[in-house]
Protein backbone atom coordinates (compact mmCIF):
# COMPACT_ATOMS: atom_id res chain seq x y z
CA UNK A 1 0.00 0.00 0.00
CA UNK A 2 1.13 3.93 -1.13
CA UNK A 3 1.14 6.90 1.06
CA UNK A 4 -1.22 7.73 -1.90
CA UNK A 5 -3.45 4.97 -1.04
CA UNK A 6 -4.44 4.94 1.76
CA UNK A 7 -7.93 5.63 1.90
CA UNK A 8 -9.97 8.37 3.81
CA UNK A 9 -13.57 8.85 4.92
CA UNK A 10 -15.34 11.69 3.76
CA UNK A 11 -18.81 13.24 2.32
CA UNK A 12 -17.37 14.82 -0.67
CA UNK A 13 -16.75 10.57 -1.41
CA UNK A 14 -21.07 10.73 -1.38
CA UNK A 15 -21.99 14.49 -2.47
CA UNK A 16 -22.64 15.14 -6.34
CA UNK A 17 -20.95 17.66 -7.82
CA UNK A 18 -23.36 20.31 -9.50
CA UNK A 19 -23.36 20.67 -13.51
CA UNK A 20 -20.34 18.45 -14.02
CA UNK A 21 -20.01 16.76 -17.54
CA UNK A 22 -17.83 14.14 -18.77
CA UNK A 23 -15.97 15.71 -21.71
CA UNK A 24 -13.29 14.28 -24.25
CA UNK A 25 -9.81 15.17 -23.23
CA UNK A 26 -8.78 15.60 -26.93
CA UNK A 27 -11.53 18.22 -27.73
CA UNK A 28 -10.08 20.69 -25.01
CA UNK A 29 -7.99 23.26 -25.82
CA UNK A 30 -5.13 25.08 -23.58
CA UNK A 31 -4.49 28.22 -24.54
CA UNK A 32 -0.79 29.46 -24.98
CA UNK A 33 -0.73 31.82 -21.80
CA UNK A 34 -1.80 28.93 -19.57
CA UNK A 35 0.94 28.06 -16.35
CA UNK A 36 3.28 25.05 -17.73
CA UNK A 37 3.89 22.37 -15.18
CA UNK A 38 7.01 19.94 -14.48
CA UNK A 39 6.75 16.57 -15.55
CA UNK A 40 7.06 15.59 -12.05
CA UNK A 41 4.28 17.57 -10.87
CA UNK A 42 2.27 15.80 -13.72
CA UNK A 43 3.47 12.43 -12.70
CA UNK A 44 2.89 12.46 -8.94
CA UNK A 45 -1.19 14.20 -9.41
CA UNK A 46 -1.75 11.52 -11.93
CA UNK A 47 -0.90 8.78 -9.34
CA UNK A 48 -3.16 10.67 -6.76
CA UNK A 49 -5.78 10.61 -9.22
CA UNK A 50 -5.08 6.62 -10.29
CA UNK A 51 -5.85 6.36 -6.56
CA UNK A 52 -8.23 8.30 -5.26
CA UNK A 53 -9.79 9.49 -8.62
CA UNK A 54 -10.64 13.41 -9.87
CA UNK A 55 -11.97 14.79 -6.40
CA UNK A 56 -12.45 18.42 -8.28
CA UNK A 57 -13.50 19.07 -11.73
CA UNK A 58 -11.50 21.53 -14.41
CA UNK A 59 -13.62 24.56 -15.97
CA UNK A 60 -14.12 24.99 -19.27
CA UNK A 61 -15.95 26.95 -22.20
CA UNK A 62 -17.65 25.84 -24.99
CA UNK A 63 -16.33 27.06 -28.15
CA UNK A 64 -17.12 26.77 -32.18
CA UNK A 65 -15.25 23.06 -32.37
CA UNK A 66 -14.45 21.99 -28.63
CA UNK A 67 -13.95 23.44 -25.98
CA UNK A 68 -11.31 26.15 -24.50
CA UNK A 69 -9.56 25.65 -20.74
CA UNK A 70 -10.38 28.06 -18.21
CA UNK A 71 -8.10 26.45 -15.30
CA UNK A 72 -7.48 23.09 -14.49
CA UNK A 73 -4.34 22.12 -16.56
CA UNK A 74 -2.49 20.24 -14.12
CA UNK A 75 -5.30 17.78 -13.56
CA UNK A 76 -6.16 17.96 -17.81
CA UNK A 77 -2.46 17.38 -17.96
CA UNK A 78 -2.35 14.20 -15.03
CA UNK A 79 -5.57 12.63 -17.14
CA UNK A 80 -3.49 12.46 -20.43
CA UNK A 81 -0.92 10.59 -18.94
CA UNK A 82 -3.18 8.48 -17.28
CA UNK A 83 -3.89 7.69 -20.94
CA UNK A 84 -7.81 8.42 -20.21
CA UNK A 85 -10.17 9.72 -22.90
CA UNK A 86 -12.46 11.29 -20.51
CA UNK A 87 -12.24 13.86 -17.74
CA UNK A 88 -14.67 15.67 -15.35
CA UNK A 89 -15.72 19.42 -16.22
CA UNK A 90 -17.82 22.22 -15.79
CA UNK A 91 -18.53 23.76 -18.79
CA UNK A 92 -19.54 27.26 -19.55
CA UNK A 93 -21.34 28.75 -22.29
CA UNK A 94 -19.44 31.77 -24.21
CA UNK A 95 -21.90 34.33 -22.74
CA UNK A 96 -20.66 33.52 -19.03
CA UNK A 97 -17.97 36.03 -19.90
CA UNK A 98 -18.01 39.02 -20.99
CA UNK A 99 -14.52 39.13 -22.30
CA UNK A 100 -11.62 37.31 -23.42
CA UNK A 101 -9.89 39.72 -20.37
CA UNK A 102 -12.81 38.29 -18.40
CA UNK A 103 -11.76 34.08 -19.11
CA UNK A 104 -8.08 35.07 -18.45
CA UNK A 105 -8.56 36.73 -15.17
CA UNK A 106 -10.77 33.57 -14.01
CA UNK A 107 -7.94 31.51 -14.61
CA UNK A 108 -5.41 33.88 -13.22
CA UNK A 109 -7.27 33.87 -10.06
CA UNK A 110 -7.62 30.19 -9.73
CA UNK A 111 -3.90 30.05 -9.15
CA UNK A 112 -3.24 33.59 -7.27
CA UNK A 113 -5.78 33.23 -4.63
CA UNK A 114 -4.84 29.67 -3.27
CA UNK A 115 -3.15 30.18 -0.10
CA UNK A 116 0.42 28.17 0.30
CA UNK A 117 0.90 26.54 3.31
CA UNK A 118 3.43 27.68 5.50
CA UNK A 119 6.54 25.31 6.80
CA UNK A 120 4.51 24.83 10.09
CA UNK A 121 1.44 23.63 8.17
CA UNK A 122 2.91 21.92 6.04
CA UNK A 123 5.29 20.16 8.71
CA UNK A 124 1.86 19.45 10.49
CA UNK A 125 0.39 18.00 7.14
CA UNK A 126 3.23 15.31 6.37
CA UNK A 127 3.42 13.88 10.16
CA UNK A 128 -0.60 13.56 9.88
CA UNK A 129 -0.30 12.02 6.53
CA UNK A 130 2.83 9.37 7.43
CA UNK A 131 0.68 8.91 10.91
CA UNK A 132 -2.36 8.02 8.93
CA UNK A 133 -0.44 6.28 6.34
CA UNK A 134 1.50 4.25 9.55
CA UNK A 135 -1.83 3.66 11.05
CA UNK A 136 -3.22 0.99 8.07
CA UNK A 137 0.71 -0.91 8.29
CA UNK A 138 1.19 -3.70 10.65
CA UNK A 139 2.86 -2.16 13.53
CA UNK A 140 6.26 -1.90 13.60
CA UNK A 141 6.67 -3.15 17.27
CA UNK A 142 4.77 -3.29 19.79
CA UNK A 143 4.06 -0.68 22.69
CA UNK A 144 2.32 0.52 25.69
CA UNK A 145 0.72 3.86 25.01
CA UNK A 146 0.73 6.66 27.96
CA UNK A 147 -2.43 6.33 29.91
CA UNK A 148 -3.40 10.21 28.98
CA UNK A 149 -2.65 9.42 25.42
CA UNK A 150 -6.11 8.01 24.65
CA UNK A 151 -6.96 10.29 21.66
CA UNK A 152 -4.32 12.14 21.02
CA UNK A 153 -3.75 14.29 17.46
CA UNK A 154 -1.95 12.84 15.11
CA UNK A 155 0.79 14.80 14.61
CA UNK A 156 1.46 14.01 18.13
CA UNK A 157 1.15 10.34 17.60
CA UNK A 158 5.07 10.44 17.34
CA UNK A 159 6.21 12.23 19.93
CA UNK A 160 4.07 10.08 22.32
CA UNK A 161 5.09 6.68 21.30
CA UNK A 162 8.04 6.89 19.20
CA UNK A 163 12.07 6.88 19.99
CA UNK A 164 13.91 9.22 17.55
CA UNK A 165 14.65 5.22 16.13
CA UNK A 166 11.13 4.66 15.45
CA UNK A 167 11.11 8.53 13.85
CA UNK A 168 13.47 7.40 10.89
CA UNK A 169 12.02 4.19 10.42
CA UNK A 170 8.59 5.96 9.93
CA UNK A 171 10.16 8.30 7.91
CA UNK A 172 12.40 6.18 5.57
CA UNK A 173 8.56 3.49 4.79
CA UNK A 174 6.96 6.96 4.27
CA UNK A 175 8.40 8.26 1.99
CA UNK A 176 10.01 5.34 -0.27
CA UNK A 177 5.82 4.74 -0.35
CA UNK A 178 5.78 7.63 -2.97
CA UNK A 179 6.61 7.49 -6.64
CA UNK A 180 10.42 9.14 -7.47
CA UNK A 181 8.61 11.85 -9.38
CA UNK A 182 5.99 12.51 -6.05
CA UNK A 183 8.53 12.68 -3.77
CA UNK A 184 10.47 14.99 -6.13
CA UNK A 185 7.22 17.35 -6.45
CA UNK A 186 6.03 17.18 -2.85
CA UNK A 187 9.25 16.83 -1.25
CA UNK A 188 8.53 14.21 0.75
CA UNK A 189 12.37 12.42 1.34
CA UNK A 190 13.38 10.72 4.27
CA UNK A 191 14.81 13.40 5.89
CA UNK A 192 12.30 16.17 5.14
CA UNK A 193 9.79 13.60 6.67
CA UNK A 194 11.76 13.26 10.20
CA UNK A 195 12.06 17.06 9.90
CA UNK A 196 8.13 17.72 9.46
CA UNK A 197 7.43 14.93 12.42
CA UNK A 198 9.69 16.77 14.54
CA UNK A 199 8.59 20.35 13.78
CA UNK A 200 4.45 18.73 14.06
CA UNK A 201 5.60 17.40 17.62
CA UNK A 202 5.26 21.02 18.66
CA UNK A 203 1.92 21.03 20.59
CA UNK A 204 -1.21 22.47 18.96
CA UNK A 205 -1.67 25.17 21.33
CA UNK A 206 2.06 26.57 20.75
CA UNK A 207 1.62 26.12 17.31
CA UNK A 208 -1.64 28.43 17.19
CA UNK A 209 0.85 31.34 19.19
CA UNK A 210 3.16 31.10 16.12
CA UNK A 211 1.17 30.20 12.89
CA UNK A 212 0.72 33.79 12.07
CA UNK A 213 4.31 34.75 13.24
CA UNK A 214 6.97 34.82 11.06
CA UNK A 215 8.90 31.86 12.16
CA UNK A 216 6.30 29.35 10.84
CA UNK A 217 7.49 30.02 7.66
CA UNK A 218 11.24 29.11 8.91
CA UNK A 219 11.51 25.63 8.42
CA UNK A 220 15.13 25.68 10.40
CA UNK A 221 14.28 27.59 13.68
CA UNK A 222 10.58 25.50 13.49
CA UNK A 223 13.18 22.25 13.96
CA UNK A 224 14.99 24.00 16.59
CA UNK A 225 12.00 24.84 18.86
CA UNK A 226 10.59 20.77 18.20
CA UNK A 227 13.62 19.65 19.64
CA UNK A 228 13.16 21.44 22.85
CA UNK A 229 11.78 18.72 25.05
CA UNK A 230 11.20 20.67 27.81
CA UNK A 231 7.38 22.11 27.66
CA UNK A 232 7.85 25.19 29.69
CA UNK A 233 11.46 25.90 27.86
CA UNK A 234 9.61 26.06 24.37
CA UNK A 235 6.89 27.90 26.04
CA UNK A 236 9.47 30.14 27.20
CA UNK A 237 11.34 30.42 23.96
CA UNK A 238 8.19 31.28 21.89
CA UNK A 239 6.57 33.99 24.07
CA UNK A 240 10.33 36.02 23.91
CA UNK A 241 10.68 35.28 19.93
CA UNK A 242 6.42 36.56 20.14
CA UNK A 243 7.78 39.73 22.51
CA UNK A 244 10.60 40.02 19.98
CA UNK A 245 13.27 40.31 22.75
CA UNK A 246 14.82 37.45 20.79
CA UNK A 247 14.83 37.50 17.21
CA UNK A 248 15.54 33.64 16.76
CA UNK A 249 15.40 30.38 18.78
CA UNK A 250 18.89 30.14 19.58
CA UNK A 251 19.01 33.83 20.69
CA UNK A 252 16.12 33.06 23.27
CA UNK A 253 17.84 30.12 24.35
CA UNK A 254 21.19 31.88 25.11
CA UNK A 255 19.34 35.13 27.13
CA UNK A 256 17.20 31.97 29.05
CA UNK A 257 20.31 30.32 30.05
CA UNK A 258 22.27 33.43 30.72
CA UNK A 259 25.02 32.50 28.45
CA UNK A 260 26.11 34.79 25.85
CA UNK A 261 25.75 33.60 21.92
CA UNK A 262 28.92 32.39 20.35
CA UNK A 263 30.00 33.96 17.22
CA UNK A 264 29.23 32.02 14.83
CA UNK A 265 31.44 31.34 11.46
CA UNK A 266 30.50 32.61 8.44
CA UNK A 267 29.04 29.52 6.45
CA UNK A 268 26.86 29.23 9.64
CA UNK A 269 25.82 32.54 9.29
CA UNK A 270 25.36 32.03 5.38
CA UNK A 271 23.36 29.42 6.24
CA UNK A 272 21.04 31.26 8.92
CA UNK A 273 20.20 33.38 6.01
CA UNK A 274 19.37 30.55 3.80
CA UNK A 275 17.09 29.06 6.10
CA UNK A 276 15.15 32.25 6.11
CA UNK A 277 14.61 32.07 2.37
CA UNK A 278 11.64 31.76 0.20
CA UNK A 279 11.75 28.30 -1.69
CA UNK A 280 11.74 30.04 -4.86
CA UNK A 281 14.78 32.00 -3.50
CA UNK A 282 16.80 29.30 -2.51
CA UNK A 283 15.86 27.59 -6.50
CA UNK A 284 17.80 30.54 -6.96
CA UNK A 285 20.37 30.17 -4.97
CA UNK A 286 21.03 26.61 -6.02
CA UNK A 287 20.76 27.49 -9.70
CA UNK A 288 23.59 30.07 -9.23
CA UNK A 289 26.14 27.49 -6.79
CA UNK A 290 25.17 24.75 -8.71
CA UNK A 291 29.02 24.17 -10.08
CA UNK A 292 29.72 23.89 -5.92
CA UNK A 293 26.74 21.45 -5.05
CA UNK A 294 27.89 18.78 -8.35
CA UNK A 295 31.02 19.18 -6.24
CA UNK A 296 29.54 18.24 -3.38
CA UNK A 297 27.67 15.51 -4.41
CA UNK A 298 30.23 13.80 -6.29
CA UNK A 299 32.44 14.14 -3.18
CA UNK A 300 29.49 11.62 -1.54
CA UNK A 301 29.33 9.72 -4.10
CA UNK A 302 26.21 10.92 -5.60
Amino acid sequence: MTAMSVKLVSTDNAAPVAFVEQVPVAAIRVPADHRKHHPNAIAAFAENIEIHGQRQPIEIVREDSGFRLIFGALRLQAQQQLGRTTIDAIVKEPGAFTSEATMRLVSISENMLRNPLSALDRSVAIADWCSIYRAAQPPMKPGRKPADAAKPELSLNFRLNSSDFDLIVASEEFSASFSEAAQVFLKISRAAVFRAIRIASIPSLQRDRIALHGIADLEGQLYLLGAIRAPERQVAVISMILSEKARSVEEAISILDNVPQTVKARWERISDTFGRLKQPEQDHFFDLQEAAISRWQAKRGR
